[in-house]
């Protein structure tokens, strides 16, 4: 069998015997990386390289997130969307205005 296939089989039991996310995800892990033929020490590097790439990525969307969270608490939303309203309405009334003569 596939040992990614086992990993996450591994993870998910392990997650539903409710032991802890990140002690699942080390289990899981090392029993991937030694069933692909990996050594100990090899499976921890490439845990530890795929959560530094992996942490990029999670600080990434956490600053969007935060940039998003700072846009809407602003109000600037609320003024955009009512000038794009006010831009549709008046397109609109004059749209209907012309088909009425």
């Amino acid at each position: 069998m596939n040992a990614v296939v086992i990993g996450v089989i591994l993870m998910l039991g392990l997650s539903l015997a409710r032991v802890n996310v990140i002690v699942a995800m080390i289990i899981s892990a090392l029993v991937a990386g030694i069933t692909a033929g990996l050594g100990i020490k090899e499976s921890v590097d490439a845990f530890n390289s795929g959560l530094s790439a992996g942490a990029e990525i999670a600080l990434s969307y956490a600053m969007l997130g935060a940039f998003a969270v700072a846009i809407s608490k602003s109000g600037l939303t609320r003024i955009l969307a009512d000038k794009l309203l006010a831009k549709v309405n008046a397109c609109l009334l004059y749209t209907s205005d012309a088909a009425d003569e």
